[in-house]
């Protein structure tokens, strides 16, 4: 398969869905649509939490949190992507940029090549993992009634995908399954906007570490000139130029999703504490309820795994330029190119990374801290219970 973008058509069509691609018709009505959409179902939501904030039902409450948090990050992922518009259409203009200027090169072509190959298959995979355990998790409170009712059990109330409080009575036709309806195709957009996210920010990272690994490619390529021809011959100011185009890419990337990861990490850790909580408390009770807290306690870590993941994975090819930089064969080269690839090692140090609101960076040292605080808070919320 041809590849010619590190986006997938997944994600392209996603990016479309959410209003976030550049240049689309009626994006100012759709986005209106979609917040006030949002910020309806987040009023009731938070209604129903508030009205059943009670030590008695602290595990209906645990239970019901984690989806009104996600929806409140839902907004602002999204308010994130269509405030820094003009950021989105440098990045993707920019990746289109590199995949011209490496199309008239097999070895730099074959490296994007892999790197997209990579973005494709995950992108997919995220989509369908998060897809089937959305449904699994917003169908599970029907299916609990269902055998409920089956087993005997006199209650007559009709669930919604979320735990959700309306001022009116919503158990009769066909209002009950307008409003299902509505509610579960809300969830999914909200899943939706959690996948393009993720996906996003993984795609990114893996276009500017191909980019690196150019560079790199370069590097190696010029030390063998250097070696046997006795001249540098390449162009240093090229990669100097390519290098400085891998930092402008990356802080573009960091200013995009440095408020959405610190938000991420501060929601998710709380989150991840409630699903916890409710898989401790659900002991031995193995169930439809059990199975849907784990799906939904599995994506939330690995949306937690991942935005770790990429900071950390960018920091070490980042450092692996300047690596490879410093293992060419400078000393052999005239003093003025010398100087040049100096500049290069020097600035290679100091290390490409994503932020959590510019307070912490993104590594797998951040995600074990997230996953030991969780795991502390949960064994304290559990005593108390």
């Amino acid at each position: 398969m041809i590849f010619t973008s590190t986006v997938s058509p997944s994600l392209r069509i996603g990016l479309r869905l959410l209003c976030a691609w550049p240049d689309m018709r009626y994006v100012v009505v759709r986005r209106l649509v979609f917040m006030s959409s949002l910020i309806v179902v987040q009023y009731f939501q938070y209604l129903y939490l508030f009205a059943h904030f009670k030590l008695d039902e602290v595990q209906d409450l645990m239970d019901n949190l984690p989806t009104t948090l996600e929806f409140s990050l839902s907004a602002v992922k999204l308010m994130t992507l269509w405030t820094n518009r003009r950021v989105v259409r440098e990045i993707l203009t920019g990746m289109d940029t590199d995949w011209r200027e490496c199309v008239n090169v097999d070895q730099h072509l074959h490296l994007m090549t892999a790197k997209a190959s990579v973005a494709h298959f995950f992108s997919n995979a995220l989509f369908s993992f998060n897809i089937f355990a959305a449904a699994i998790y917003y169908i599970g409170n029907n299916a609990i009634a269902i055998v409920q009712q089956s087993e005997g059990d006199n209650d007559t109330t009709r669930p919604f995908p979320m735990k959700i409080l309306f001022p009116f009575d919503t158990d009769q036709s066909p209002i009950y399954e307008l409003l299902f309806a509505a509610l579960f195709v809300h969830a999914m957009f909200n899943m939706l906007t959690v996948t393009v996210v993720n996906s996003l920010i993984f795609t990114l990272v893996l276009h500017a570490s191909g980019q690196i690994d150019i560079i790199c490619q370069e590097f190696k390529a010029f030390s063998e000139n250097v070696s046997y021809c006795g001249s540098s011959g390449h162009n240093i100011g090229i990669m100097i130029e390519k290098h400085n185009k891998i930092i402008s890419f990356s802080e573009n990337v960091s200013k995009l999703f440095s408020l959405v990861a610190l938000i991420q990490i501060l929601l998710n850790t709380t989150v991840i504490c409630a699903l916890g909580f409710v898989l401790m408390a659900s002991g031995k009770e193995i169930g439809i309820g059990l199975l849907k807290t784990i799906f939904a306690y599995s994506a939330i870590v690995m949306e937690v795994f991942l935005f770790c993941f990429v900071g950390e994975y960018l920091s070490l090819k980042s450092k692996s330029l300047a690596d490879a930089a410093y293992n060419s064969l400078w000393y052999n080269m005239t003093p003025k190119r010398s100087k040049n690839l100096l500049f290069v090692i020097m600035r290679s140090q100091k290390q490409l990374n994503i932020t959590a609101g510019g307070m912490t960076n993104l590594s797998l040292e951040a995600f074990a801290s997230i996953m030991k605080a969780s795991a502390s808070y949960v064994s304290v919320l559990y005593a108390m219970y």
